[in-house]
């Protein structure tokens, strides 16, 4: 699990530090960072899994620095307890302004017993599990040249970074947007959710055996619910068909036909019932109770809870959703809040002082401070 997460001079986030637990919620008003923080994970998952290169437009361009600063660097660091191993990522991504590029200065991955990758100024320096020199060479300055590291019997422990990373899922589900057909099996969910389609079907392959408790626990949410298919409608293209059994007969349903809330809820359930369950993957998402109705929320609270630190490593939600906040916010949650010079501050929020039995929303509802 991701243990700290420090980010400096990225829009609102200077010097910047959260410490994350199994399950976190992120509170605070709009315009504080909380969608800021999941889209540094977003591009540093991108950025380490080789799919973008550093000055792409979902990683770290030039306009992401803090508009207040004249500082050209960002810093990036990312601890992560693997099994018995603490390691730290820290990324340097140096801007030029004047022409809106960026590179990356230096990018290291340490063990508690020394390094174990560093690049910098285009130099690469391998090392081995014991933190031994290893090999050098060079590489490009605009991409993560750890993305581009084979796994070898000696670097187990960076390999086992490059997994973790790989599968870590950031989203803030927009269903509108959701696709009902795909040609692809896409092992990425996208930054809105909008491949969930090409990304079950690649889930079908992995985790088959696990489809018939989503279908269970979706049959509890969603009235006359049946289950789910992949209808062939084309020579390698798959349409994401729901079923139902309703009023006495069943009926199929291609999913840009059922409700945007409907869609929501199946991509939330698949993601801590096939993406999580026990196969090692982190959630960040953003405002998951979006499109979904009060009744609807807790239930799948409750299971995300119940899974995390077990089945699924870790969750971090961010929500402005008074059931969220009085479920998780009195010992889970961190409040991110602006101060006057424009800098976004964290505090948990067990600090806030609660009077007279309210519940916590209702403190925040009503503007109080830390």
């Amino acid at each position: 699990m991701i243990k700290r997460l420090y980010i400096d001079n990225y829009k609102s986030l200077v010097n910047f530090e959260l410490q994350l637990q199994d399950l976190t919620l992120l509170l605070g008003p709009n315009g504080v960072g909380k969608t800021s923080v999941l889209d540094v994970m977003f591009a540093l998952r991108q950025l380490v899994s080789g799919i973008v290169k550093v000055n792409d437009k979902s990683s770290f361009p030039t306009p992401t620095l803090t508009r207040w600063q004249s500082r050209d660097k960002q810093v990036f660091e990312l601890d992560a307890v693997l099994d018995e191993d603490v390691l730290r990522y820290r990324l340097e991504v140096e801007h030029e302004r004047s022409n809106r590029k960026a590179r990356i200065a230096l990018e290291t991955l340490e063990s508690e017993g020394g390094p174990l990758f560093r690049f910098h100024l285009g130099d690469v320096n391998l090392y081995r599990d014991d933190c031994s020199q290893g090999p050098a060479f060079y590489a490009d300055w605009s991409e993560s040249a750890m993305a581009r590291v084979p796994p070898r019997h000696d670097n187990q422990k960076l390999t086992k970074f490059l997994e973790f990373m790989r599968k870590v899922i950031v989203c803030g589900l927009y269903p509108a947007n959701f696709e009902t057909e795909s040609s692809t099996e896409d092992a990425v969910v996208q930054r809105d959710g909008r491949n969930f389609s090409a990304w079950y079907r690649h889930v079908l392959l992995e985790r088959q055996e696990l489809v018939p408790k989503l279908t269970e626990a979706l049959k509890e949410v969603i009235a006359g619910f049946y289950g789910i298919r992949m209808e062939k409608v084309g020579l390698d293209t798959r349409a994401l068909m729901v079923m139902f059994d309703q009023f006495g007969k069943r009926y199929e349903l291609r999913l840009d036909e059922i409700s945007d809330g409907q869609r929501a809820l199946i991509a939330l359930y698949s993601l801590v019932r096939l993406a999580a369950a026990g196969q090692g993957y982190t959630l960040f998402l953003d405002e998951p109770d979006n499109y979904i109705a009060l009744a609807e929320i807790q239930p799948w609270l409750i299971e995300l809870a119940d899974a995390c630190g077990e089945q699924v490593p870790q969750a971090v939600l961010c929500s402005h959703h008074p059931e969220l906040i009085d479920y998780l916010g009195g010992d889970r949650g961190l409040v991110l809040r602006r101060e006057i010079s424009g800098v976004t501050i964290v505090r948990p929020s067990r600090d806030m002082a609660i009077e007279g039995g309210m519940k916590l929303s209702e403190v925040i509802a009503r503007g109080w401070e830390l």
